[in-house]
């Protein structure tokens, strides 16, 4: 199972204790898969983790009739249908949800949302729930982070973004052929949602995998460091090395002051020697800044003699 799934395997048990913020859940799912259907309300999606959770919801909500159906699709995917069985109680959702009216084809998708029916941050928080459900997804924590949700317009592309700023978070919209998708694309922000959406299990995972990722980084820029270090060092004793052989080849070393014919020595007898590798190996000692003083007057000494 993908983590997406995990997430809404998680979220579809949630059924929160307040009726305010299971009218709110509710009018998320009814706004985007809902109809009136000879005077009773319906959803029908493909999506099975919001059609179980829309069903709890309801039953929890509501005392008329549930009746569940499976139809089978064009492609693999089977449709799920769950009715209010009941004419009463489906005017009574309607009117909870403040989507009481007639609808051409029987839809909800081109009510507007009513605004005050989020009022209160935990029936924003039952609202996302309820959305990212229907057209959520999150990926891989192991490899990327990115949650989104897939919205048919501009309109509810405004609600949900209205929604997650509200509650904190910077969700930023972009167009995906002729859907609006709005996105999170921080660690941090896409765990605080799942907390905050009510599921705690995907939290804890993508929490372990950012630890994971976040140590493996840190490695990995400690091992580039510490190798561009070394090819630093390399290059410097190559280049050093080329120096003091130039020097002794031309008869230069031997008229030196003792400290620079003995750090020129001490170079090619430890041609793989950092600094300070050749510090401690100095006799007398000499410090590090010393010896790289010394190797850089032999250098300069090389290029002098270089241009005569």
């Amino acid at each position: 199972m993908s983590f997406s799934g995990e997430v809404r395997e998680e979220l579809q048990s949630c059924v929160d204790n307040a009726r305010h913020c299971r009218i709110a859940f509710l009018t998320a799912i009814l706004h985007g898969c809902g109809q009136a259907d000879q005077g009773r309300v319906k959803i029908r999606t493909e999506n099975q983790y919001a059609a179980k959770a829309y069903e709890a919801v309801l039953s929890r909500t509501f005392s008329g009739m549930i009746r569940t159906e499976t139809e089978e699709s064009e492609g693999k995917v089977p449709v799920y249908l769950v009715i209010l069985d009941d004419e009463k109680e489906s005017l009574l959702l309607m009117e909870a949800v403040r989507m009481e009216g007639v609808y051409p084809d029987g839809s909800f998708r081109d009510y507007v949302v009513d605004r005050a029916l989020l009022n209160k941050s935990c029936c924003r928080r039952a609202y996302l729930r309820g959305a990212f459900l229907l057209s959520g997804s999150v990926s891989n924590p192991e490899k990327s982070y990115h949650l989104e949700i897939v919205c048919p317009d501009m309109e509810d592309a405004d609600l949900i973004t209205w929604l997650l700023h509200s509650t904190g978070f910077e969700a930023k919209t972009v167009q995906r052929q002729k859907h609006q998708v709005v996105y999170l694309k921080e660690g941090e922000q896409i765990s605080d949602l799942l907390g905050l959406m009510g599921a705690p299990g995907s939290l804890m995972k993508l929490e372990n995998a950012r630890i994971v990722r976040d140590i493996a980084g840190t490695v990995n820029r400690r091992v580039n460091c510490e190798t561009a270090n070394l090819m630093r060092t390399v290059d410097a004793s190559v280049r050093q090395i080329k120096d003091i052989e130039y020097l002794r080849d031309h008869g230069g070393l031997e008229g030196l002051p003792d400290n620079l014919r003995s750090a020129a020595y001490l170079r090619l007898s430890m041609p793989d020697a950092t600094l300070k590798e050749l510090s401690e190996a100095s006799d007398p000692h000499v410090g590090k800044s010393g010896i790289n003083h010394r190797l850089m007057r032999l250098s300069e000494l090389a290029d002098k003699m270089r241009g005569q």
